[in-house]
């Protein structure tokens, strides 16, 4: 099968090479037995008198330019046709009545049909129905002549007149309106299967375009995970670091306390790190330890305080439906890395408050500080700019900035799960 498949393969990769190994070993074979013509089948008299050489070119002329076009019958049909139209000229007033490659003009109006433009195709049938009415006129209306190597050499036949000119053009115009309509249902399916390669490609580089932008979408979403994750243990510990180094000098025994937290945080953040990472490298075999959730706020907010933070969480409302899994760790997500930036950029002595707020269309968390102020841009890379994506994702509502009096700002709000 893999044998075959490569021959039809090679056949559409080299159209002109395997139409040529097809039909000029078929002409080279005419072209050898082409003296049969000369005894079998007679001229019209408009060549009465010719050398027999000049016979023989007029044959050869007619069987290449006859059969010769084929090589190029895929790839410009409209030209292998006009060549063929030019052999039957040739043929139709100075060839012989009978040839075989005559067969070649009905298989050039079907290679028209299926491979050509419409008006090409049409032009070709139109001008094959002509030439069969020329054809059978010619052959009962002109007089004809046997050469001079034939039985009756030299005698010249009277024509039949035109009363039989009507049953010699019906089969040949038969055959033209088949070949056409061969043709025109290549046409068809070819035209089909043009179609689904092209519906197909278009579906694979669609399916690449999904792949590339899912792909993307989980470069972003781990970006964030790791930004979460390493943002706010970095900044407890380098907290933890600075004040544990100038309390060690008025009570060394804060020192080894200060340092556990430091080595907790890290070990907290290392181990979050592998699940993450070990998810992306084999999801069966990965350790995949529930995300966190609004059961843990209370947990990352006595975190946060051992940085030295002041912390006030304050929670009003009861749900009345259930928000999704991923909802919860969004919100767990804003906290955790608003009151790192407070800790970051509001200034030593700032104190922040956290509200988580049930409602009627869903929960809301605010975090407020009483710092020194920031900036929407100063965390754009991955920070704000992050809260806001997760809240896209589950058509939250989310705004940041400044508050008027002093501090900063950042509010989320979250519908409950649909159903």
């Amino acid at each position: 099968m893999k044998f075959f498949d490569r021959i039809v393969t090679l056949w559409r990769k080299y159209p002109r090479i395997a139409d040529g190994l097809i039909i000029l070993p078929l002409m080279g074979l005419m072209l050898l037995s082409s003296a049969g013509a000369m005894t079998s089948s007679t001229f019209p008299i408009l060549v009465y008198g010719w050398p027999e050489w000049a016979l023989y070119v007029v044959i050869g002329s007619i069987l290449v330019l006859h059969m010769a076009p084929w090589i190029i019958r895929r790839t410009n049909p409209v030209l292998s046709a006009a060549l063929v139209v030019v052999g039957s000229l040739i043929h139709l007033f100075l060839g012989p009545q009978l040839m075989p490659s005559m067969i070649m003009v009905v298989v050039t109006v079907q290679n028209l049909a299926h491979l050509a433009p419409r008006w090409a195709s049409i032009a070709g049938f139109v001008t094959a129905l002509v030439g069969a009415g020329l054809y059978a006129v010619e052959v009962t209306m002109l007089p004809h002549f046997f050469p001079s190597n034939a039985y009756q050499a030299d005698e010249i036949i009277e024509p039949t007149g035109a009363f039989y000119a009507i049953p010699i053009s019906i089969p040949v115009i038969a055959l033209v309106v088949l070949f056409w309509a061969i043709g025109n249902i290549q046409r068809t399916r070819r035209v089909r299967m043009e179609t689904l390669q092209t519906r197909t490609e278009q579906l694979r580089i669609e399916a690449q375009q999904e792949r590339e932008l899912a792909a993307a979408d989980e470069r972003n979403r781990i970006a964030r995970e790791l930004h979460d994750i390493v943002a706010h243990s970095l900044q407890v510990m380098i907290s933890q670091a600075d004040g544990g180094r100038y309390a060690a000098k008025a009570d060394p025994d804060v020192a080894p306390r200060t340092l556990e937290t430091i080595s907790d945080t890290g070990r907290q953040a290392l181990g979050q790190m592998r699940r993450l990472l070990g998810v992306l490298r084999d999801t069966d075999g990965a350790d995949t330890t529930p995300q966190p959730g609004l059961g843990n706020i209370e947990e990352l907010i006595a975190t946060v305080r051992l940085s030295g933070l002041e912390v006030v969480f304050h929670q009003t409302g009861e749900p009345s439906r259930a928000i999704a899994d991923g909802a919860e760790l969004v919100l767990y997500r804003i906290i955790q890395e608003a009151l790192t930036n407070v800790a970051r950029h509001a200034g030593e002595q700032a104190s922040a408050t956290v509200t988580l707020h049930w409602r009627n269309t869903g929960v809301s968390v605010t975090i407020e500080d009483d710092g020194v102020g920031s900036t929407e841009d100063d965390n754009a890379g991955q920070g704000l700019v992050g809260m806001r994506e997760r809240t896209a994702l589950y058509d939250g509502t989310f705004s940041a900035g400044p508050k008027a009096g002093g501090g900063f700002r950042v509010h989320a709000h979250l519908p409950y799960e649909n159903g």
